[in-house]
């Protein structure tokens, strides 16, 4: 089925019957994977484990298209309408083992996405303040053209990790930047006071015409307006990525399954995995283009992005939206979840879901917070054995009983 038709679907009577089933070859109603906790358990555990053992997933890599197949083959279990959302965008990749040694002592950092590479010989010189609030602090004054040539940054939360060119307040290809673990800036420090040399090298390559892809799952609704949610599958490149962000994927992929049979709905929801989150939001602008196009992005009524669900039993909640706050309150009263959720933030459609912020669409933007785990983000030790399994439960009851009651608001 052609984009064009899937988005006008409006869940015609003869598709009630084959809807209520789970099982998008066989129809009728068979048993779910997602019914119990203890099957739910067992869903991610499985899940889980097939996506990461794939390794770090940035956008356009083989390990990326591998995993979306995944999402595409657990999709079309439960769903009446699966597509692949491909199109083009330069890649970036890094082609050898970063360095960065600090008066000859080797620290670990890994090189911002997007940003360019020093070429073979690497870049030698001495630190200075960039001495602009929106660049990383350190600039390195290249020692042969005197011309600040690289920068280097401080982790967010503690160990080295990647982030994107624009996390750093740069263009799309512009000068390298190296981020480095709080545990090395006082040796960074030391470097700027006393003139220390720094030698950093990054080999990179960007590769046009690449191809990627978003995995979008349909179920239709009555009405043609359409609840549009979230996930992004992508990874930062050294990381699985388990908590950022495959197991709020994988508890998507059950909530698709648990809404395919409450079947027929008022409104239909898209699920939509998208890649490029880490690399500037990429598959959400393209999928919001194809809507655009097709005419189906203005009936998009109410959005969930979830991106990291698993850091605590706290939800965060992002909404301008008061009455979507105190229905997620009531929900997680009447469930009695553990953990509490907090108003975070006004603005529903951060990331991924700012392609969409023109629909007009009730927002919500989903993270969590509560337990120590943050060291983890953008961490090659971002394992499947470090996901709390009752973050992914609680979110998953919570989540399913909102895209419920939201059918008749």
């Amino acid at each position: 089925m052609r984009r064009r038709d899937f988005v006008s679907i409006s869940g015609a009577a003869a598709l009630g019957a084959a809807l209520t089933g789970c099982s998008g070859s066989g129809g009728g109603v068979s048993a779910s994977p997602v019914d119990t906790p203890e099957a739910r358990r067992r869903y991610l555990e499985s899940r889980l484990e097939e996506i990461c053992d794939l390794g770090p997933r940035p956008i356009g890599s083989p390990a990326m298209r591998q995993a979306a197949a995944i999402v595409e083959r657990e999709l079309r279990d439960c769903l009446p309408v699966v597509e692949k959302d491909p199109f083009e965008f330069v890649r970036w990749k890094l082609t050898g083992e970063p360095e960065l040694t600090i008066a000859g002592t080797r620290v670990e950092a890994f090189p911002g996405h997007g940003t360019s590479g020093t070429g073979p010989e690497g870049l030698r010189g001495r630190l200075r303040r960039s001495g602009v609030d929106s660049l990383p602090p350190f600039a390195l004054v290249d020692s042969r053209s005197g011309q600040v040539a690289a920068y280097l940054a401080l982790s967010q939360y503690g160990q080295a990790v990647p982030r994107p060119w624009y996390s750093y307040g740069l263009e799309f290809g512009g000068a390298p930047v190296f981020n480095l673990g709080r545990q090395d800036s006082a040796l960074a420090a030391e470097a700027l006071e006393k003139g220390l040399p720094v030698y950093l090298k990054d080999d990179v390559e960007f590769e046009r015409g690449s191809e990627c892809l978003n995995v979008v799952g349909h179920l239709p609704g009555r009405s043609g307006q359409e609840i549009l949610f979230i996930a992004h599958l992508d990874t930062v490149y050294n990381t699985p990525g388990a908590n950022d962000n495959t197991a709020s994927v994988v508890a998507m992929l059950m909530l698709a399954q648990a809404m395919a049979r409450k079947s027929p709905l008022e409104r239909g929801i898209t699920f939509l995995a998208t890649t490029g989150e880490e690399y500037g939001k990429a598959g959400a602008e393209h999928y919001a283009q194809v809507l655009r196009r097709s005419g189906g992005y203005n009936n998009i009524r109410f959005l969930v992005n979830v991106d990291s669900a698993t850091w605590g039993p706290d939800f965060q909640i992002y909404t301008s939206d008061s009455e979507l706050w105190q229905l997620v309150q009531k929900i997680d009263q009447q469930l009695e979840l553990p953990g509490t959720p907090r108003l975070a933030g006004p603005d529903g459609f951060e990331l991924d879901g700012s392609p969409f912020r023109e629909t007009g669409a009730r927002a919500l933007y989903v993270n969590s917070t509560g337990y120590e785990l943050t060291h983890l983000w953008h961490r090659p030790e971002d394992k499947p054995e470090t996901v709390p399994v009752d973050c992914v439960e609680n979110f998953f009851r919570l989540m399913q009983e909102y895209l419920t009651r939201i059918q008749s608001i």
